[in-house]
């Protein structure tokens, strides 16, 4: 089973992204984000596992080493053309992020696809809107650009999620884990 490790933010961030996000599924080029209730998120691990529970138990034991972080996007951006998203700018916080909760599950799990989740093979990123095509990229990324402007923010939940179908496995709040 497919998995990830994401990372949440405070309410008034959520709130921000969540609103563009609505925007673009309204306009009607892609309501999957909506439709399938993913919140706006860094994804910081994608692995492959069938033992899940040890995943949770090495989180568990050590929550601790992972803390609560700012992050400030400045940039849309695009995997195209499937794919619409707010560009955080690289900072130590999220490569520490990604690389410790990827040594973390490294012994438990399988990276997928290219690794393009691993440290410095990874573009950080929050979704937008997804499943589109080059017509609904070009509306979705309209409406992106009247409501975005850069944003600072904190990180301050650490999420397991199962893939495909998008389900929440656990969430830690990395605020009470110092």
């Amino acid at each position: 089973m497919d998995y990830a490790l994401t990372l949440y933010f405070d309410k008034d961030t959520e709130s921000y992204f969540n609103s563009i996000i609505s925007s673009i599924a309204n306009s009607g080029a892609s309501s999957y984000m909506v439709d399938t209730n993913i919140p706006p998120h860094i994804t910081i691990a994608d692995f492959y596992t069938e033992e899940v529970n040890i995943i949770v138990s090495e989180v568990d034991n050590n929550i601790t080493n992972f803390t609560t972080g700012d992050v400030i996007w400045v940039s849309l951006g695009s995997f195209v053309p499937n794919v619409l998203f707010a560009a955080p700018v690289m900072n130590e916080y999220l490569l520490n992020a990604c690389t410790n909760i990827n040594r973390l599950v490294k012994p438990f799990a399988h990276h997928c696809g290219y690794g393009q989740y691993l440290p410095l093979q990874w573009v950080p990123h929050t979704t937008l809107a997804s499943h589109l095509d080059n017509d609904s990229l070009i509306q979705a990324f309209n409406i992106a650009t009247q409501n975005f402007t850069a944003v600072k923010g904190k990180c301050n939940r650490l999420t397991l999620a199962q893939c495909n179908p998008f389900i929440e496995i656990k969430t830690w709040d990395l605020a009470h884990a110092q």
